[in-house]
């Protein structure tokens, strides 16, 4: 893989040795498959790759918790490199979403409970924020949390939970205080990790995809479940401040779909250099070389970006909590460039690339869910023009009309 000019020298050697792992472990046993069969879940492969040493949490996870402490940068190198495998791995990634506040937030005690055992690939997570009437609007979660003694007691409905019917774990955020004032300040919701073997907890439906299947996509009933005190994750009423950073890691995630684009590009790329047409190859036409352009571009330019941000929070620059708008900004450019990338892919590939050997529409296919999956794109735009406006302008970029300064002042 490229490396980016800032890497470390630790950078530079995690890379070697995950490309190394997928060009001699992941991909041959990908080969192995035909197109459905890799499109199920890869339960024995999640496995493998974390016995291997390369589960994502356990990249970003301390030594003293079974980690290896890579960063972000190596969070990110690792699923770019995932992501030219075309093989079901996801509920690395989806612990990762649901284990990731434990990681931040949690107590010693939970992180030797609940995170050790994630990181171990002994336990697998899911997040819990979707309801029926609540998606991207999660602050209006209505999922009630109330407090009995040291007892809380969740009566509600979760829905779209990726997992939901697998996960050991459930990563709950729900309402504690339905007061205007506490939604106002965000302090209404509370987070917990949940067993979801726990009493009072029901699969009432699994979601059958399109895409990646098998993916156990879930309704969850809460009817009278208890939850001791101690498996709240920071304290009553900072579910939000949970919530959003463990989202924010999940926009990183899944904005990390440049492994895909490198393999749609190359694979363009081979295609169009071998596929002959009026006595000559097709990468001589000008169509094809621009949008060979176009997904080269976007490739680079989202790549930048996502190791940028990585670095910014590797080094401190930023934190996960105030990271909300850098992570919406990527994750809607690369998703929607991946789908971009996949659509002039299929038109280079032309007939085959509706085939399942050359798996550009499969790509396309599972890539159409990222612009829905941890918050809408559209909603994110939302929010990413809102603080915007929320900047005062910068008189010195200003024409002099919106500086208050008339031209006579200047004579």
């Amino acid at each position: 893989m490229d490396a980016l000019p800032w890497w470390t020298d630790k950078n530079h050697r995690f890379a070697t040795e995950v490309e190394e792992f997928v060009d001699n472990e992941l991909r041959p046993l990908g080969d192995k498959m035909d197109h459905n069969e890799a499109m199920k879940v890869q339960w024995n492969i999640s496995k493998f790759v974390v016995d291997k040493g390369f589960h994502p949490l356990a990249v970003l996870v301390e030594e003293e918790y079974g980690g290896r402490e890579e960063g972000f940068t190596g969070y990110t190198i690792l699923n770019e490199e995932f992501g030219r495998c075309f093989l079901n791995i996801n509920p690395l990634l989806t612990t990762v979403f649901g284990g990731g506040p434990v990681h931040l937030f949690g107590s010693p005690e939970q992180k030797e409970n609940f995170l050790e055992p994630m990181v171990k690939g002994e336990k697998w997570t899911a997040i819990c924020v979707t309801e029926p009437d609540v998606g991207n609007d999660a602050a209006n979660i209505q999922l009630a949390a109330e407090r009995q003694g040291d007892q809380y007691v969740l009566n509600g409905w979760k829905r779209y939970i990726t997992l939901g019917a697998k996960a050991d774990y459930l990563m709950v955020y729900a309402l504690t205080d339905s007061s205007e004032e506490a939604k106002n300040t965000h302090t209404h919701l509370t987070s917990f990790i949940i067993p979801r073997e726990t009493e009072g907890i029901t699969i009432e439906k699994i979601n059958e995809l399109t895409g990646d299947v098998e993916m156990f996509n879930s309704v969850i009933r809460f009817q009278d479940v208890s939850v001791p005190e101690e498996n709240m994750i920071l304290f009553e009423g900072d579910g939000w401040t949970v919530m959003t950073s463990g989202l924010n890691i999940e926009r990183l995630g899944i904005a990390a779909t440049v492994g895909q684009a490198r393999m749609l590009i190359e694979t363009a790329r081979a295609y169009g250099r071998r596929r002959v047409q009026f006595d000559a190859p097709i990468s001589r036409y000008q169509t094809v070389q621009l949008r060979m352009a176009d997904m080269a571009m976007r490739l680079k330019l989202a790549r930048t970006y996502l190791y940028a941000l990585a670095m910014e929070l590797d080094s401190g620059a930023a934190d996960m909590f105030q990271f909300g708008v850098d992570a919406a900004i990527c994750k809607v450019f690369s998703t929607e460039a991946l789908i971009e990338i996949a659509e002039d892919a299929l038109t280079i590939l032309s007939g085959d690339g509706y085939t399942s050997e050359y798996l550009a529409a499969s790509i396309l296919k599972n890539a159409l869910l990222t612009r829905v999956t941890g918050g809408g794109n559209d909603i994110l735009r939302l929010f990413i023009g809102r603080q915007e406006f929320k900047k005062k302008p910068n008189p010195s970029l200003l024409p002099r009309v919106l500086r208050g300064v008339e031209k006579k002042e200047l004579e």
